[in-house]
């Protein structure tokens, strides 16, 4: 990969130039269903948070366990 910048072709700098103007015009304000929207949707992901991480760290040791037990040669002979 090249982690010089490339200098943008006189197109592509004109196309982006009418896509930020685009982005300037419009003052349209967000709706108060947008907040209501996010919010909410906020907090249901808060309350599936915890559940879903226990889900996860039982079925992690789930599959560790049984890869200690399918591992061979890696059981302690006592």
């Amino acid at each position: 990969m090249n982690d010089e910048p490339r200098e943008m072709s006189p197109e592509a700098e004109r196309r982006l130039a009418q896509h930020l103007e685009l982005l300037r015009t419009d003052r349209r304000q967000p709706s108060l269903e947008l907040a209501h929207r996010v919010v909410r949707t906020a907090r249901w992901q808060r309350a599936v948070r915890t559940p879903l991480r226990v889900v996860g760290m039982i079925a992690g040791s789930l599959l560790d366990g049984i890869m200690r037990l399918a591992a061979p040669g890696r059981r302690r002979r006592g």
